[in-house]
């Protein structure tokens, strides 16, 4: 089951992701927009709703319940409190592993793969070698949010999950996310609501310890 840790899908990747309506940017200005995005939105905690289908042994299906924090400027944590225990032990390690567009450039070397005048795609190199060769994030340039991820493995596995949006308090937050993660011996489909925002609560550092 180790492999449930590596950061499969970008599944809360665009959380910090919201921009007011605007023509399409240059590459770098593009990124730039969705790095700054919700500039008011110092934390938050919401509720995650998940429901995964394993589609490989053991194929079990689970729905798992729980809270999401977020504190700038990189603290995240999942916290499940309901589903079947083993499933959620391994995921509320693997959504506090998703970087967002402003740590894009500290953690990974950032290329232009193609642009419509719609819709952009970066690649994702991490700096740092680990499970990851790297991963296409394609971004609406118009909202500068961040649609879809892919994450490509060494092992040849990988993962896709695309973004869907609503409003909280002026800023724009994942509403929900549809994914699929195949891997060596591993295969399931993921579906996730996120709601219940509350916005910029006090939340102590000890809610992030040992994350």
């Amino acid at each position: 089951m180790k492999r449930f840790t590596t950061p499969i899908a970008g599944l809360l990747a665009a959380l910090l992701c919201a921009a007011a309506p605007g023509p399409a940017a240059s590459p770098g200005g593009l990124l730039d927009r969705m790095a700054s995005l919700n500039p008011n939105l110092r934390a938050f905690t919401a509720t995650l709703r998940a429901h995964v289908t394993m589609k490989s042994f053991p194929f079990l299906s689970a729905d798992l319940a729980g809270t999401y924090y977020y504190k700038q400027p990189d603290k995240y944590k999942v916290t499940f409190t309901s589903g079947v225990p083993l499933i959620a032990q391994q995921f509320d390690k693997l959504y506090a592993h998703i970087e967002p567009p402003s740590r894009w450039r500290d953690l990974y070397t950032v290329t232009l793969v193609s642009d419509d005048g719609a819709t952009t795609t970066f690649r994702l190199v991490p700096r740092k070698r680990g499970n990851v060769e790297h991963i296409d994030a394609t971004a609406d340039d118009r909202a500068a949010t961040v649609t879809s991820l892919r994450w490509n493995y060494y092992n040849g596995g990988n993962a896709e999950m695309t973004n869907h949006y609503g409003h909280q308090g002026g800023n724009v937050v994942v509403a929900s996310q549809t994914g699929h993660v195949s891997e060596p011996g591993y295969v399931a489909d993921i579906s996730s609501t996120i709601d219940d925002y509350k916005l910029n609560p006090v939340l102590s550092d000890d809610i992030f310890a040992g994350n």
